[in-house]
């Protein structure tokens, strides 16, 4: 049967927090454990060599990337990867804020230019060290604006 009217808020509610759950899942819970498996691994190994008396630093990057030797095919994997990683996360929250949140649709494309440009300047800043952080951190500070909107719209 085709529905020509488009459901209520209130009928979208629980569609809308059990996606919110879902994405909390994955940003407060799995990224976070995928990060800790690595130094926990890092940290492991440095013991094993050190009790082994093998002088060899083992690097975080040893670690975490499987092909650190080449900087451009690991710059081009971890653009991706972290692209891909957090189009989960943005996505849906853009989409689910432009439709619930109050002033949600006006904010949209803002969100996501601000979104976008950081997101652009991964690639560069990754081979910089620290310099990651200018791109990684105004995502985060998106998401968080997003869980918290849709969070206070769904209450």
């Amino acid at each position: 049967m085709f529905v020509d009217t488009f459901p209520s808020p209130d009928e979208l509610k629980g569609a809308v927090q059990g996606t919110w759950l879902y994405l909390s899942i994955y940003l407060a819970i799995f990224i976070p454990f995928q990060s800790f498996s690595k130094f926990y691994l890092v940290k492991k190994k440095r013991a094993e060599a050190k009790a082994k008396g093998d002088k060899k630093r083992i690097s975080l990057a040893d670690v975490k990337y499987y092909n650190k030797t080449d900087l451009l095919a690991l710059v081009g994997d971890r653009t991706v990867g972290n692209f891909m990683e957090f189009a989960i996360v943005f996505l849906p929250l853009l989409w689910i804020h432009a439709l619930f949140v109050p002033g949600g649709c006006q904010e949209s494309f803002t969100i996501c230019v601000i979104y976008s440009i950081s997101r652009m300047y991964y690639p560069i800043a990754l081979s910089q060290g620290f310099a990651v952080m200018l791109s990684t951190v105004p995502g985060y500070v998106t998401y968080l604006y997003l869980f918290a909107k849709v969070g206070w719209a769904m209450m």
